[in-house]
C-alpha cells in the first residue's frame, strides 16, 4: 500500500493489488465510491475506487477476435464474464506490480505482460502508471510500452468511481462534457451508430446512466457539499469517455478510455504502439471548496 499526501489532498494506491487506486480523500473525507471494496475486488475484478481495465476496457463482443498472427481464441476461466458471458475489462485485476519509485507525493510502479495476460492479448507489453499529488490535483500517467516485435492494441482504460461525501445521489450535480454518443446494444456494445447525446447537465435526480462518448470537449465537473471535482482527458490519448451511474449508488463513474468498447473486434478507433515505442496517457483529478 503506498499513501500520498500534498495539502488536503491524500491518495492511496496499491501495487500489490492490480495498482488500484482504493482511495481519494479531501480534508478527511473520501471521493471514490467504495462498494464492495479491496475484497471483492481481488475476489472478482468488482469496480471500486479507481481501478485500471486493461488490456482491454469494458467488454467484447465475444471471445474471439482478430490479429496480425491469426484469431485470438479466449479461454473463459481465464478472463472475466458479464452476465451476458461477454469477456469484460481484461486480465489484470488484482495483479502484483512493481513499485520503482516511492515518495510522499509521487507514485511509480510497472508491470511487463506474462503468461496469463498474453494467453488472451498475445502482445508482449509492459505498463508503467505514474500518479502524482499536488494540494489539488491527482494526475494519473499509463504509459504503455511495445516490448515485442509485433504492434500493441492500444485499449486500456480506468474506471474511476467518483463521489461527494454527505451529497445525496439525487442532489450530485452533473457536467458531462459530451459531444457525441454511441448507440449500444442492448449487451452494452456499440453498433457503430452515433447520435447527439441524451444527457443533460444538472443533478443526478433518479436518472440512471451507462453510455458511451466517443467525441469528448472539456471536463467532467461534480458539484455539491460544498466541494467541486473536475475530471480531465481527451483526445488523442484518451479520445473516449464511458459514464455509469447506476440505480441505488451514490457516485459517478467517468471513465477515460483510450479506445471504444469493443475495438479488439471491430478495429474502429483502435491504434497500434509500434515495436520499441511507447505511448502515454494522463488524466487529472481536480479537488477544490466551491461556494457557489
Amino acid at each position: 500500500m503506498t499513501e500520498l499526501r500534498a495539502g488536503p489532498l491524500t491518495a492511496v494506491w496499491r501495487p500489490d493489488v492490480g495498482m488500484v487506486g482504493s482511495s481519494l480523500t479531501h480534508e478527511g473525507e473520501e471521493l471514490l465510491g467504495q462498494r464492495g471494496g479491496l475484497d471483492a475486488y481481488r475476489a472478482k475484478g468488482s469496480a471500486f475506487g479507481i481501478p485500471l481495465l486493461a488490456p482491454w476496457a469494458n467488454r467484447l463482443s465475444g471471445l474471439t477476435y482478430p490479429s496480425s498472427h491469426g484469431q485470438v481464441v479466449l479461454d473463459p476461466e481465464r478472463v472475466k464474464l458479464d452476465g451476458n458471458g461477454l469477456p469484460k475489462d481484461g486480465a489484470m485485476a488484482g495483479r502484483e506490480w512493481v513499485v520503482e519509485h516511492e515518495s510522499g507525493d509521487w507514485l511509480v510502479a510497472s508491470f511487463e505482460a506474462d503468461e496469463p495476460v498474453l494467453a488472451v492479448f498475445p502482445f508482449p507489453h509492459a505498463l508503467r502508471v505514474s500518479v502524482r499529488l499536488s494540494p489539488d490535483t491527482m494526475e494519473v500517467t499509463t504509459s504503455l510500452t511495445a516490448t515485442g516485435d509485433v504492434a500493441v492494441p492500444r485499449c486500456f482504460g480506468w474506471h474511476p468511481l467518483f463521489t461527494l461525501p454527505g451529497v445525496a445521489r439525487e442532489h450530485l450535480d452533473v457536467t458531462l462534457p459530451v459531444v457525441r454518443e454511441s448507440t449500444l446494444d442492448d449487451r452494452g456494445i456499440p453498433t457503430g451508430r452515433v447520435h447527439p447525446p441524451h444527457w443533460t447537465d444538472g443533478p443526478l435526480g433518479d436518472r440512471t446512466l451507462d453510455a458511451e462518448y466517443p467525441v469528448i470537449d472539456g471536463a467532467f465537473v461534480l458539484r455539491g457539499g460544498g466541494r467541486r471535482l473536475t475530471v480531465r482527458f481527451g483526445s488523442p490519448e484518451f479520445p473516449v469517455g464511458h459514464a455509469w451511474a447506476p440505480e441505488g449508488e451514490s457516485f459517478v463513474a467517468w471513465e477515460p478510455m483510450t479506445a471504444p468498447t469493443n475495438a479488439l473486434v471491430t478495429g474502429d478507433g483502435l491504434e497500434f504502439v509500434a515495436p520499441g515505442a511507447t505511448t502515454s496517457s494522463t488524466f487529472v483529478v481536480e479537488v477544490v471548496a466551491d461556494r457557489r
